[in-house]
């Protein structure tokens, strides 16, 4: 059987049950053959852009003897022509900017029934921003710690409904509504993040604008921060 490690068990509870997986840049697969072993899924895909994390996927397969219910794609991001087919998805361990581009590339991702789990593994302002242009609404997002760092995952699925966000929307998304404890150490980063950028900008006159923008997201960051302690 399959364990977890506390980023990945995040982004499986995020997973809804009944559905055929395709997980991109599964590495090892062990998120996709953890859901099956559990039950949740009825088979699954196991995506890689290279050949070395998709043997390794291929030996986790056969040793946890699942090898009838996973098919081993070879791609980057979404490009396969048997993922189409899919309407579930997860993807983990690459950072914001990176999903961005690869769900960009993929516009059959638009389209109802279409849902995803995402665990960005930087700046997820940019995944949210993502989602409300192109009319996915975010669902639930949580947090963990795992290996002494922190990680949110975000559920989303297409309803076609574009929001006009704001900064703090792109910054916070869900997460002040999950009752995970370690959404408190990620509004930490993020304050760290905001407060260092907008006192560099301080600095130049003709940044004043967005200094501008960042200072009301740095206070709704503080205010979720001070219910931590009240």
């Amino acid at each position: 059987m399959i364990t977890l490690t506390n980023r990945l068990s995040m982004v499986a509870g995020l997973i809804r049950d009944g559905h055929p997986l395709a997980d991109i840049g599964t590495d090892h697969a062990y998120l996709p053959v953890f859901l099956l072993q559990e039950g949740r899924i009825p088979s699954a895909a196991a995506c890689d852009v290279r050949e070395g994390p998709l043997r390794n996927a291929a030996a986790t397969v056969d040793t946890e003897e699942v090898a009838d219910r996973v098919e081993l794609l070879l791609c980057s991001g979404f490009d396969h022509p048997r993922l189409p087919e899919y309407t579930d998805f997860s993807m983990a361990g690459m950072g914001g900017n990176l999903m961005v581009d690869l769900m960009t590339a993929a516009p059959f991702l638009k389209a109802e029934g279409i849902h995803l789990v995402l665990q960005p593994q930087s700046h997820a302002e940019d995944v949210r921003d993502f989602l409300y242009r192109n009319g996915f609404s975010i669902l639930r997002e949580t947090a963990t710690r795992d290996n002494g760092r922190t990680y949110i995952a975000i559920e989303t699925a297409f309803t076609g409904d574009t929001k006009d966000a704001t900064l703090s929307d792109c910054f916070l998304g869900k997460l002040p509504e999950s009752d995970a404890p370690e959404r408190f150490d990620h509004f930490r980063d993020v304050l760290r993040r905001l407060t260092a950028r907008h006192d560099a900008l301080l600095a130049y006159p003709e940044s004043r604008e967005e200094c501008e923008l960042l200072e009301p997201v740095i206070r709704d960051v503080q205010a979720l921060l001070d219910q931590e302690t009240s």
